[in-house]
């Protein structure tokens, strides 16, 4: 099985994708060095995990004993006997969430999105859709073992993530939609640095460094056409068809399937709407033939089965509508230099296949 159609309950949180993306990017972009000895030197990363807590059973269940009640409190072979977590780390927590209604802009955007259709294959669509930008604020904690790494992890977010950085996510789900939203943060001027200096037998207290970040994004608000499903009646004769489908191109009524691949030739098929199609074997489609609002059915044969299906009727645009062609008005002679011409938006004409909105 594929892996880009898996669907999980998380798809479609946006703002879990944009906590996601900033890991990823703090993952990828700080790091330090440590000199191990004379000749040797080592590159250590910085992993960020997103800031999660549980009750004392759970973590001896997962992190220590197999069981928090069993027999001699015997620890779990798979696991050490005491605390171990990994340093360095950076943490991650969540303290804001806000609308920035100054950044508001007109509902009536287009925006690209993908959606997987019913054959299980990925294709791109257009609609209108309105981006309410937000303001996420996020606590960030380094722990570090010690003073020296301390000063290192300072120095490496100024030298590689000061000041503005930015990052793409996909989010979305496969049944609604996905689509690339894009996010930025700017790293702050002040770090605060804290080393212990007192220790007690229980503590186990880390150097830490703290700041905070402000994430600016957006969350789009689609306006999704819906899918409509339609129930299909259709009554299959001998040499012929009717049924309710209306044009049988839009909704690929295959003659090879209703037949079993012995098509009657010629095959006559009539709508609701009294139109009478006739199947073309050479361009394999129907072809509007003519009107007959008095059609008897008997002159297509034999009634061979009566059956309805439900058949989904989509709506939605196409992203390969959105064809647009920008040329110059005014067609210069041979040898005009380029200082000459008029520039982009000046004297052009715009032309489309397809408009890609609501006439």
């Amino acid at each position: 099985m594929a892996t880009y159609n898996l669907k999980y309950n998380k798809d479609d949180s946006v703002i879990r994708h944009i906590i996601v993306g900033l890991l990823a990017d703090l993952n990828s972009k700080l790091s330090f060095w440590r000199q191990i000895s004379n000749d040797e030197r080592a590159i250590v990363d910085v992993p960020f995990f997103y800031a999660v807590a549980g009750d004392e059973n759970f973590i001896k269940d997962n992190f220590l004993f197999s069981n928090a009640n069993g027999i001699s409190c015997e620890p779990n072979g798979e696991f050490a006997d005491g605390n171990y977590d990994k340093v360095p780390r950076g943490i991650v927590n969540l303290t804001s969430f806000a609308v920035d209604p100054s950044k508001l802009i007109n509902k009536r955007n287009l925006g690209n999105y993908t959606m997987m259709n019913s054959q299980g294959l990925m294709e791109g669509y257009v609609a209108e859709f309105e981006i309410i930008p937000v303001v996420i604020g996020v606590d960030i904690e380094i722990l570090l073992s010690s003073q020296l790494d301390m000063f290192k992890v300072t120095e490496s977010i100024v030298k590689n993530m000061y000041k503005a950085n930015f990052y793409h996510v996909d989010a979305g789900h496969l049944e609604d939609g996905t689509y690339r939203i894009s996010s930025e943060y700017m790293m702050p001027d002040d770090y605060t640095q804290e080393r212990p200096i007192e220790y007690g037998f229980d503590n186990k207290e880390n150097h830490k460094i703290t700041f905070s970040l402000e994430i600016n994004s957006f969350i789009p608000s689609f306006d999704f056409e819906e899918d409509i499903y339609t129930k299909f009646t259709r009554s299959v004769y001998s040499n012929g068809v009717c049924g309710n489908y209306g044009d049988p191109n839009l909704v690929t009524l295959n003659p090879s399937e209703i037949y079993d691949g012995d098509i009657p030739n010629p095959l006559t098929y009539c709508d609701s709407d009294d139109n009478i199609w006739t199947w073309n074997t050479e361009s394999q489609s129907w072809i509007k033939t003519g009107y007959d609002a008095e059609f008897d059915m008997n002159g297509l044969g034999t009634l061979l089965s009566t059956n309805s299906q439900l058949l989904r009727t989509s709506k939605r645009r196409k992203n390969s509508n959105r064809i647009f062609k920008f040329t110059n008005t005014t067609d210069q002679p041979a040898g005009t230099m380029d200082k000459d011409k008029p520039l982009f938006g000046d004297a052009t004409d715009v032309t489309s296949a397809d408009l890609p909105f609501k006439e």
